[in-house]
């Protein structure tokens, strides 16, 4: 099927949508998304897998769990569609995504040195970013370029619709400039954290294993001595709306130890997205593939002293050194 034929279904699609009332999008999604999640039988063991590993609970618990994420998702997709109507509510944001600390912005916004912003695939990312923008902060993220080329294009078209700036990882070394420009413009940077960092990401422990944590976060936050700051959405208790949930600003710390202080500095922001994830674990998107770079591809953490590897002994696991599957 063509990209023109794609892109008017899904242009089709989202109008109709957004015809609907917010209630009746929310309802059709709830059904749709555990009805197609179900039938995806990698994505569910994998899940079910990284739900018992990252909260040590019992298979049952972890289906529980998982169907309150598929319904979390389905709902979310059907949100995304519905951006145009979102933006067409400005002037009643608070409706569909609120924000409990606001003055955290406002402190770190004051600094002028643009915001690094930490979060994750919780709740609605994409309301995350566009929430903030139409309440009337300069935002900008880092994202990663879909395979579906329909799909980015109508993602994209939203996100600039709702007033973010994004930059797309894949798509040459302009956009990490761009990216830069925007921390100079003071914008709020995000960086989606939960996302595997490939062979030259940083070892952390996360969810009991080793993962192989992006650099972005504490690059930027190095580079322009900006603050960091921790910023989650998570569904409202009602399943309508949502909330953004701001941290207060901390700051990269720097002891003059180049890769202890990376290794440090990501730690502590792996254990403060774990902790988020844990207090709301109906909105993490359990299913991704985090663990997709063992920790023997990982090349500082093989680069580490047989003393400093032990504090991540409990993260290894029997195909720790595995070839075949990880990322080159």
């Amino acid at each position: 099927m063509s990209f023109d034929v794609r892109y008017r279904i899904l242009k089709g699609i989202s109008n109709m949508l957004c015809r609907m009332s917010y209630d009746r999008i929310l309802s059709i999604g709830r059904f749709l998304g555990p009805c197609i999640m179900n039938r995806i039988a990698k994505q569910r063991n994998r899940g079910l897998e990284q739900i018992m590993t990252g909260l040590k609970v019992s298979r049952p618990e972890a289906e529980k769990l998982l169907q309150k994420v598929y319904e979390n998702i389905g709902m979310s997709a059907m949100e995304m569609m519905y951006m145009p109507r979102l933006c067409k509510e400005k002037a009643h944001i608070d409706d569909f995504v609120k924000i409990d600390h606001p003055e955290y912005l406002e402190e770190a916004y004051a600094e002028k040195k643009g915001i690094v912003g930490l979060t994750a695939h919780m709740g609605n990312w994409e309301w995350l970013g566009a929430g903030l923008a139409l309440h009337g902060y300069d935002t900008s993220a880092i994202g990663k370029k879909q395979a579906d080329d329909a799909l980015m294009r109508i993602i994209n078209d939203y996100r600039t619709m709702a007033g973010q700036h994004i930059y797309l990882t894949g798509t040459g070394g302009y956009e990490m400039i761009a990216a830069a420009r925007s921390m100079k413009k003071n914008h709020i940077l995000g960086f989606l954290s939960d996302k595997d960092g490939n062979k030259v990401g940083v070892p952390v422990l996360f969810m009991n294993k080793v993962f192989s944590f992006p650099q972005g976060p504490a690059v930027f936050a190095r580079k322009f001595k900006a603050p960091i700051i921790p910023l989650f959405i998570v569904r409202n208790e009602n399943g309508k709306g949502h909330t953004i949930c701001v941290g207060k600003k901390f700051y990269y710390e720097d002891r003059g130890e180049e890769e202890g202080d990376l290794l440090r500095n990501s730690q502590k922001m792996a254990t403060m997205m774990e902790d988020f994830i844990k207090a709301h674990p109906a909105d993490w998107l359990w299913f991704q593939h985090l663990f997709w770079t063992r920790p023997g591809k990982i090349k500082m953490y093989m680069d580490l002293s047989e003393e400093e590897k032990k504090r991540f002994a409990s993260g290894i696991y029997d195909n720790w050194n595995e070839t075949k599957g990880g990322k080159e």
